[in-house]
């Protein structure tokens, strides 16, 4: 078998060892299992059914064995609507061959100490604890009685205007460039004209002008989806009545000729079609509150009692000041870092991670800001405040050759609280990366 075969063989174990845990397994790419051809080669072991004599073992694994006892089990955990797929002999082959092959790889991992890795045993004491108390919340929750249609009824009617419908108008209309034309086209479907005729020989407006100048249905608003914000349109129409024809009025747009076919009142939705979203809502309600009441019960039957002064301690204890310093390293822009590195210098003025902070001032400023001034300031603060600081040598540097194009090359390197405090040796002036 290639490599790449055998690394999508083992990928495709892991896919269904994954669904055999979630008691999914039939459903990992078990469908229907096309019959072998005629001459092929059985399988690795026999096809066999589930027998009465559920201790007969099926397949010894060293030490360990299959029975059908353990297949009955397997079958169970499989979701009934599944479960089909392993009546026929090939179904229940292709079952007992994946559970050979999850044993196989189980005893395997279990020799090479795959189960005794500290990671693995705190992913496995998290998925404990997580399994332990989703069952128990799903179990006691469940007793939360679902809130009747009368309840529902009644919040309906106490935020009614959580429901509320604005007055909306159906119309359509012709846009024209002018005034004139627009009186012209207004005078014709007054007279009797086909209005979809007129809109296809009049109106300017492409986009509406193939569904007979259909604008749908607007609120006070005005915001039309052909047109944009009409809102003084949107009032016109209005005033205009159901069934009526009126105009012109202008927009930005041009001059329209409005036919409005529908006036809509403002309402409420009805509470039959809000009904499932206040019982869900109500629902989730109920659920909190049941949640609360059990957390404070489980808390006070416990004795659940901190210790205020201890947790404010722990809570609102600095972070320490290499984490700042490496936390304003990997910060993007330079105006950031330098803030960062002012945060920690106020915070911690006096660590040993000072001086470099110091330093990142005046040097971020200089070689990428090109504010040599604002570098100069915070290099001889360096020389004031940290004399004693192996950076004293780097700073008065900067300070002396800084501003000119002709200096000898210099490395960062020393101003890296993450390594040694040897003499920097490399990078020339301007070409420093992200400090």
């Amino acid at each position: 078998m290639s490599a790449d075969k055998s690394v999508r063989a083992a990928a495709a174990l892991a896919v269904m060892l994954l669904f055999a845990g979630a008691g999914t397994l039939a459903l990992a790419g078990v469908a229907k299992t096309p019959k072998a051809p005629k001459g092929a080669r059985p399988a690795q072991t026999r096809a066999v059914a589930v027998p009465a004599d559920t201790s007969l073992v099926l397949v010894r694994i060293g030490g360990q064995a299959i029975t059908a006892e353990d297949v009955r089990r397997r079958l169970e955990e499989i979701p009934e609507s599944a479960r089909g797929n392993f009546s026929t002999p090939e179904g229940r082959q292709q079952l007992l061959d994946r559970m050979v092959e999850e044993r196989v790889w189980l005893v395997t991992a279990q020799e090479s100490g795959v189960a005794d890795r500290p990671q693995v045993l705190q992913q496995l004491a998290q998925q404990r604890r997580d399994l332990l108390i989703r069952t128990y919340l799903n179990e006691v929750m469940s007793a939360n009685p679902a809130p009747p249609d009368s309840e529902a009824r009644a919040y309906y009617e106490s935020h009614l205007g959580e429901y509320r419908t604005p007055a909306g108008v159906t119309l359509r209309h012709v846009q024209t460039r002018t005034e004139a034309q627009a009186r012209q086209v207004l005078k014709l479907a007054q007279g009797g004209q086909d209005w979809a005729k007129l809109v296809q020989k009049y109106s300017a407006d492409t986009l509406t002008r193939a569904q007979g100048g259909s604008l749908g249905t607007v609120t006070r608003d005005g915001l039309f989806p052909a047109l944009g914000r009409q809102p003084a349109l949107a009032e016109s129409a209005f005033a205009v009545g159901a069934g009526k024809l009126g105009g012109p009025f202008q927009s930005d747009r041009g001059w329209h000729v409005l036919k409005v076919e529908e006036l809509r009142p403002e309402g409420a939705r009805p509470f039959e079609s809000v009904k499932p979203m206040i019982l869900r809502q109500l629902g989730n309600q109920r659920g909190q509150e049941l949640y609360r009441q059990l957390l404070d019960q489980a808390r006070r039957k416990l004795d659940v009692t901190p210790d205020s002064a201890a947790v404010r301690k722990f809570v609102s204890q600095k972070r320490d000041v290499r984490e700042l310093f490496k936390a304003a390293q990997e910060l993007g822009p330079p105006t950031e870092r330098i803030a960062a590195y002012r945060a920690l210098l106020e915070e911690y003025p006096d660590s040993d991670v000072s001086p470099q902070a110091q330093f990142m001032l005046g040097f971020i400023q200089s070689e990428e800001l090109k504010d040599y001034d604002g570098a100069e300031k915070a290099f001889r603060e360096l020389l004031k405040r940290y004399p004693g600081s192996e950076l004293v040598g780097s700073a008065q540097w900067m300070v002396d050759h800084m501003r000119s194009e002709e200096a000898p090359p210099f490395d960062l390197s020393e101003a890296d609280s993450s390594k040694g405090a040897q003499r920097p040796q490399g990078a020339a002036k301007g070409s420093a990366g992200k400090p």
